[in-house]
């Protein structure tokens, strides 16, 4: 039954950015013109227990941030500051399988040491662009769609997207107000599904 709630929630937020999309489709943007930059970090893996941990791809792939998706980064290794994952961050995944490649999610929370691996990109969000609206732009079935016809193949089952390709994806403008708008609903249903 609880499966059921958060299930009939998801849809509540798709149905909302729905109406967006329906509104905001003859005013198609550039992903670029909400995201500057996708910055990624190093996939390292060490054997020993190390405080530092990097994020699995699996931290995003069913479209909501998992933090529990980490594994050791070696001893020896000192991470960059700027790999580090911070909360209001906007995880995407540039390398997965073709249904998963471009899954992303919302930075809730996370440890104060973990850091981001090459797989993963985190968006860095042009001014007054809400993240949790970008979040949810990048997840909507329309976008996807998008991305998965942009991923190329890499070896075997696993699917690629290039930076340059995903930011020049075309998608809905929305105001500031509009996004902020959309967030706080999305924040909402958050904690209910949380409760």
């Amino acid at each position: 039954k609880k499966r059921n709630i958060i299930n009939e929630l998801d849809l509540l937020i798709k149905s909302r950015f729905e109406e967006v999309f329906n509104l905001a489709a003859v005013n198609n943007v550039s992903l670029s013109r909400y995201i500057k930059v996708l910055k990624s970090g190093k996939s390292l893996a060490g054997e020993s227990h190390n405080t530092n941990k990097v994020l699995k791809t699996g931290a995003v792939s069913f479209d909501y941030f998992n933090d529990k998706e980490v594994k050791n980064l070696p001893v020896s290794y000192k991470p960059l500051e700027s790999h580090r994952v911070n909360v209001g961050d906007v995880i995407i995944s540039r390398m997965n399988t073709a249904e998963l490649v471009g899954a992303a999610g919302y930075v809730w929370s996370i440890d104060n040491n973990v850091y981001l691996p090459d797989r993963l990109w985190s968006a860095i969000l042009d001014e007054n662009i809400n993240p949790i609206f970008v979040w949810q732009l990048i997840i909507h079935p329309k976008t996807k769609l998008q991305i998965q016809r942009i991923a190329t193949r890499t070896s075997g089952s696993m699917k690629n997207i290039s930076k340059q390709k995903l930011l020049d994806i075309k998608v809905p403008w929305v105001s500031i107000i509009k996004q902020n708008e959309l967030s706080n609903f999305v924040s909402q249903i958050n904690k209910l599904k949380f409760a």
